[in-house]
């Protein structure tokens, strides 16, 4: 019997994890009756998605195994369990004649030009050129590309002259967004708190903090900025910690560090607005997170963000902290357009598809194309 295999070897934190694990949850739960092969990294966490018609095969994921992996051993699965389509969960696109439905959302490959690709480091820069060598060099071979929002969709089709499209947005697991245990994050009661609830990534643009704080500090703005990095997930991250604490803005952009997702929902309790000034997203759920939980947005004068949010957000360039600090006073100063922000934010994450329409598109278009 031919297989569907699901290639989520990249999916080990952030959304493409997200993804996978929703993904891999409801077809587990389903009555789908096809073999499904899922390529997940290693370790334990995905095992318990596995049954009669789900095989679970863990495989490294490095760089330079990477590479053997694409155009070796993938390969070799393929000829073995008798695939006869692919679902592509990552970053990369196989280079096999095998029919392949391919998620895209990687931001990098179709913002060339973004400020972005200049805050990484040499090795990094090397990785995502290589990266994007390989998509422009492959991206025909997909017989579907799925993109998360139109904006998305639009430059795929500019920049790589494609046009075998199909919108998937990204979804929101409101049962992950509500209940939880309650953890107080003992945050300043009598200041503003903006929350940007994120790892640390270079297009994440954490640093802009830096200066924004320097200049809360010097005009004495009632504001905190909680951010939620540890100083293992890069090197820039541990060095925006230092900062902080030798210029004693700590108080000022304090770190929560890593949240457990059942105490998400008391953080954004104990929060007042969403501080995004992301230079990269492809469809960031952190957006409908916060319109879930009733928060106005402050976040990236950019299409990607436009997108999602519309209406429901204020915006600022997020290369200047005097443009950040800026739009957040003007909201504050007139509260009835900030409520009525979050009221449109409340309606629009209506809107969007739940994971379970989502899992039902992705099934319907490998169907289409078996």
């Amino acid at each position: 019997m031919a297989s569907i295999l699901v290639n989520g070897i990249s999916a080990k934190l952030g959304g493409g994890k997200s993804i996978l694990v929703n993904f891999l949850s409801l077809l587990y739960e389903s009555n789908n009756k096809e073999q499904f092969i899922v390529i997940v990294p290693p370790g334990n966490e995905y095992l318990k998605y596995a049954k009669e018609n789900i095989r679970i095969v863990p495989v490294k994921n490095s760089y330079f195994p990477l590479v053997v992996f694409y155009f070796s051993t993938i390969k070799k699965i393929v000829k073995k369990y008798k695939v006869s389509l692919i679902f592509n969960l990552a970053d990369f696109i196989i280079p096999v004649s095998t029919k392949q439905v391919y998620l895209f959302d990687w931001p990098y490959a179709i913002y060339p030009d973004s400020i972005a690709w200049g805050s990484i480091s040499r090795k990094e820069w090397l990785f995502r050129k290589f990266k994007l060598f390989l998509i422009r060099r492959y991206i025909h071979l997909p017989v579907l590309l799925m993109a998360q929002t139109t904006v998305a969709a639009d430059r795929l089709k500019k920049i790589f002259s494609v046009n075998n499209i199909e919108v998937v947005p990204n979804a929101v697991s409101i049962d992950n967004l509500t209940g939880g245990r309650y953890k107080d994050f003992d945050l300043p009661k009598e200041r503003i708190k903006l929350l940007y609830l994120t790892k640390y990534y270079p297009h994440k643009n954490i640093e802009i903090f830096l200066p924004a704080a320097r200049i809360i500090r010097d005009e004495k703005l009632p504001y905190s900025i909680i951010i939620t990095i540890n100083e293992s997930q890069h090197e820039n991250a541990k060095k925006i910690l230092e900062t902080l604490k030798e210029e004693k803005l700590d108080e000022i952009v304090m770190n929560a560090g890593h949240v457990e997702m059942e105490h998400v929902p008391s953080l954004y309790q104990q929060c007042d607005a969403l501080l995004m000034p992301s230079l990269l997203e492809s469809f960031s759920g952190t957006y409908a997170e916060a319109m879930y939980h009733g928060k106005p947005i402050f976040t990236s004068d950019l299409d990607f963000a436009k997108v999602v949010c519309g209406d429901a957000a204020f915006y600022f360039d997020p290369l200047e902290a005097d443009s950040i600090i800026r739009s957040i006073k003007s909201a504050y100063e007139n509260p009835d357009v900030v409520l009525s922000k979050t009221a449109l934010g409340k309606e629009r994450v209506k809107s969007f598809l739940s994971w379970e329409q989502v899992f039902n598109k992705i099934l319907k278009s490998i169907e289409k194309y078996q």
